[in-house]
């Protein structure tokens, strides 16, 4: 029997194609590494990694059988998480279950419309308050439950308490490594296209975003941003690269840039070990310099996401984001003469869009031809300033639906004041279409090829990528 299960549920839309990334659920991660350091005996079952359907993850489930059953549940998968916590009720009515992520710190009530699933709802950042909960539930402290900080439970009665807000980790240091160990590690790959053949893995070396983006969920959570030290952060490098043999990492900072210093030191740490390491990273156009981009190259970076969402100013101004298109194209610009591949994301479904502006978003986009460019249908989570735009102004199509969205916003939840649901899809589709049938791009991407490996990464990405695009260009037609 297993003191603690760990599940990081599937998602509704199944398997992967080659073009989507499969990665370490780090949030479950560190929360484990700090219950296997109580002393528990912890274990992570990644159906997402593992591709489990949810028939094979509920056998998995009974083959722990697990005391307490502990899922994190982003908005995608809220559904999906509730079916685990279910199935671990009917598989044993005594088990412990126990929800936390960013759906529930936000909905917490959503939890708790079916009475007798959930046991306890933690709010924000885990792991002391999962620490003491444990304490409590192995009967290891003498702290009453009311007085648990950062957690949402039925008492007797049948009334929903809510105790005490728990602050953020203000020093990240003191978090242990996350627990690597337990999860399938030769699973892991980037995108298809940044897909080198090398072993895989993901980090996280800051929390929050010092930036208030209208549609961002993150950073309306994040009370500050907090950074781990570069000495740190390396020591958890040589971590993956000693003893798993990762020779591949994105850092899945929501900024990773922030610090300019902290950021030169990692990269002179890698340099120094003569890490044969390649990696990636997000990050802002206002935030990179020649200096800093040119140091990150020069420690391995291959390649840099900006996250850019329009194509015109008044858009930027209007999701409260600071930035210009001379920006955008400045960043993109050196860090190409940096050698740093570059990757670019941009939304489309903002309230106010029309056609209009679609087509300077697609055409800006083009104007930046950064080698990779990503174009997604707004999804507006909730407790964002734009969800309650939206709310206000009933353009959701199907507001409590997001178990179909997936990381390509191929099934759009919203319409604008101009633009329905189906005319989105197909701008969408039509945005990569028009980016990637370029000829001029198809033989920039030709030149840059170095490899057979790479050639096929490539074109079977690439094949998936316009594949979808025309289904959505199809699904699109006739408004």
């Amino acid at each position: 029997m297993t003191d603690v299960l760990c599940v990081v549920t599937p998602f509704s839309y199944g398997r992967l194609d080659s073009v989507g990334p499969k990665c370490p659920n780090l949030g479950l991660g560190f929360i484990a590494a700090v219950i296997e350091e109580m002393g528990y005996d912890v274990k992570i079952l990644d159906c997402f990694g593992l591709e489990l359907t949810k028939e094979e993850t509920f056998k998995e489930m009974e083959r722990h059988n697990p005391n307490v059953v502990l899922v994190g549940a982003v908005t995608a998968n809220f559904t999906i998480s509730m079916d685990v916590l279910k199935k671990s009720k009917e598989l044993n009515p005594a088990v412990v279950t126990v929800i936390g992520g960013p759906h529930v710190t936000v909905n917490p009530e959503s939890a708790f419309e079916e009475r007798g699933v959930v046991d306890f709802v933690v709010i924000g950042e885990a792991e002391e308050t999962i620490a003491e909960l444990l304490c409590y539930i192995k009967k290891k402290s003498d702290v009453p439950l009311h007085r648990i900080k950062g957690i949402i439970y039925v008492d007797e009665s049948g009334k929903m308490v809510r105790t005490e807000k728990r602050g953020v980790v203000k020093f990240l240091d003191k978090l242990p490594m996350p627990a690597y160990h337990l999860f399938p590690m030769d699973r892991y790959h980037s995108y298809g296209w940044l897909n080198l053949g090398r072993k895989f893995s993901t980090m996280i070396t800051s929390r929050g975003c010092p930036f208030k983006c209208r549609f961002c969920q993150s950073s309306q959570q994040a009370q500050f941003w907090r950074q781990r030290s570069a000495e740190n952060v390396f020591k958890e490098i040589q971590l993956l690269y000693d003893v798993y043999g990762i020779r591949h990492i994105y850092f899945q900072d929501d900024e990773f840039c922030v610090n300019h210093q902290r950021i030169i030191d990692i990269c002179d740490k890698i340099k120094e070990a003569k890490m044969d390491l390649a990696w990636e990273c997000l990050t802002r156009v206002n935030h990179v310099d020649e200096a800093l981009l040119s140091s990150m190259a020069s420690a391995g970076c291959k390649s840099v996401l900006f996250g850019v969402e329009t194509g015109y100013e008044e858009g930027f101004k209007k999701i409260n984001k600071p930035i210009s298109c001379d920006m955008v194209v400045r960043a993109v610009r050196i860090a190409e003469k940096c050698g740093i591949m570059t990757r670019t994301a941009f939304i489309l479904g903002f309230p106010w869009e029309g056609e209009e502006e679609m087509r300077k978003t697609i055409k800006f986009a083009k104007k930046v031809n950064a080698d990779l460019t990503f174009f997604n249908v707004l999804t507006p989570y909730p407790e964002t300033p734009l969800h309650e735009e939206m709310v206000a102004k009933n353009l959701f199509e199907q507001p409590d639906n997001y178990d179909m969205h997936i990381i390509h916003g191929t099934d759009p939840l919203i319409r604008t004041e101009k633009l329905t649901s189906k005319q989105l899809r197909y701008w969408c589709g039509r945005a990569v279409l028009e980016f990637y049938l370029r000829p001029s791009y198809i033989w920039k991407k030709v030149k840059k090829v170095k490899s057979w490996g790479e050639f096929k990464s490539n074109f079977f990405s690439g094949n998936d990528l316009l594949k979808l695009a025309f289904k959505k260009v199809l699904a699109g037609r006739g408004e």
